[in-house]
């Protein structure tokens, strides 16, 4: 994709749920093949009159079940073999994109006056390998509330949140964590002053 952040905040977004209904009535697309662009896609069928789902390879990443949700609802078109070569735009913002075959480098221009980019969302916890328990997704697993594995280490927003991730809720764990940090200090401290 080029040119993307050019057009960030005028037509092209990473969250659906934030930026869907602004785009009511009109087509746009989703860039991606895993569950998070099929449940992108599907969202935005409640607003927009058209979805086209654009993805690089025949074969998704996503589960059948969401697939399935996807590519069988009327709003949703899936166009695969394709990426984003070129963003278009216009004064008003986004119009269209550039799209590329990478089988043979052909190129067919689409439509669009909202595009949002749903290539996953994988947590950034390599740096923790073998020291945090994580799970197969690279996901902390607490323990007890924003515990992690390690006694004194607390996890909150994206590196634990599989479900939601918003900055809300985000925030919302970041308090968690911060008020079990404090707890976790204030009864060490007193159990160092009483003996």
């Amino acid at each position: 994709m080029q040119k993307g952040k050019t057009q960030k905040g005028r037509g092209i977004s990473t969250c659906a749920t934030c930026d869907g209904a602004f785009f009511r009535d009109e087509e746009i697309i989703v860039v991606g093949g895993g569950d998070s662009a099929m449940e992108e896609a599907t969202f935005l069928t409640r607003f927009a009159s058209k979805v086209t789902i654009i993805h690089r390879r025949e074969v998704f990443r996503a589960s059948k079940v969401m697939y399935d949700r996807a590519a069988n609802h009327p709003k949703i078109e899936i166009k695969t073999f394709r990426s984003v070569k070129k963003w278009l735009s216009d004064e008003k913002g986004l119009a269209g994109a550039v799209l590329e075959d990478p089988r043979d480098g052909s190129t067919e221009e689409i439509s669009c006056t909202g595009a949002f980019i749903a290539i996953g969302h994988k947590p950034i916890t390599t740096f923790l390998e073998d020291q945090i328990e994580t799970d197969d997704s690279g996901y902390i697993v607490p323990k007890e509330h924003t515990m992690t594995s390690v006694p004194g280490v607390f996890a909150a927003g994206d590196v634990v949140d599989t479900r939601y991730r918003q900055a809300i809720t985000a925030a919302g764990m970041g308090c968690q964590a911060a008020i079990d940090a404090e707890r976790m200090v204030r009864r060490s401290t007193l159990k160092w002053r009483n003996g």
